[in-house]
């Protein structure tokens, strides 16, 4: 349980960069020494760092194998995709704002779990999907911190 919410205190980092500063909480530096780590992580066993820049410039999301993987790892970093690889994002609303819960709960309510032939193409499927019901939230607080 302990290494579950440390999952989830990591996934909040990932959005608490993009949120108003009358919004947010203070966070450990050493935590976001860790997240930092696990992108690189990621980034490294992925090699999507070369597309991730032009992705988030340009708010297109490649069909891309790494950046695929790439999702599906940070994912799992965080804790927010099971080994079947089932999305788990309502996980966030224990450790995100209130203000954002209705946003998390409208995308998994729209998208759940999109299926791909794999787990790196279930988390690009799901992760288009959210984009495409709520673009904005994704690109300017999800996707913007993470790429």
């Amino acid at each position: 349980m302990a290494a579950r919410h440390l999952n989830l205190i990591l996934a909040l980092l990932v959005i608490y960069e993009l949120i108003p500063v009358n919004q947010g909480v203070e966070i450990n530096p050493t935590i976001i020494k860790q997240v930092r780590k696990l992108r690189m992580r990621c980034l490294n066993q992925t090699g999507a760092s070369l597309v991730i820049d032009n992705s988030v410039k340009n708010r297109i999301l490649p069909t891309d194998p790494d950046i695929k993987c790439f999702l599906h790892c940070m994912f799992d970093m965080f804790g927010l995709i099971d080994s079947q690889n089932i999305m788990h994002l309502e996980a966030l609303l224990e450790v995100l704002p209130e203000e954002i819960h209705k946003t998390i709960n409208g995308l998994v309510g729209a998208c759940g779990t999109k299926k791909g032939k794999d787990g790196c193409d279930t988390a690009y499927e799901t992760v288009k999907c959210y984009i495409a019901v709520n673009g904005k939230f994704i690109w300017e607080e999800i996707i913007v911190l993470i790429g």
